[in-house]
């Protein structure tokens, strides 16, 4: 199966190393490179941006909070170019009121 990580901090590189040892292509994306580089070495794909993560079949975030998933997701416009069949699984600690924000804007 094919998936994207986006948000590779010290519970994202873990997460992301698991699914790699359960032998999967996976895709990485960070906003800084160091942690791509390290999932990179153990047989991950570096993603040029998280557009391309987001090409994969599954894609898992953890990202800080609202204000960085907003940043990926909203603010950068890849919300709107994602395609279906997609299934995005948000890991991150996020205010209600963003996530109802979220299923207003979900493609069911």
């Amino acid at each position: 199966m094919k998936i994207g990580f986006v948000g590779l901090g010290n519970m994202g590189q873990a997460m992301a190393s698991n699914l790699l040892k359960g032998g999967h292509e996976l895709w990485v994306w960070n906003r800084s490179p160091a942690p791509v580089q390290k999932l990179v070495e153990l047989g991950a794909h570096a993603a040029a941006d998280a557009q391309q993560a987001f090409e994969a079949d599954i894609v898992f975030s953890m990202l800080a909070d609202d204000q960085a998933l907003r940043a990926v997701l909203l603010d950068s416009g890849l919300l709107k170019n994602l395609k279906a069949p997609l299934i995005h699984v948000n890991m991150a600690t996020i205010a209600v009121a963003f996530a109802e924000e979220q299923i207003g804007r979900a493609h069911v």
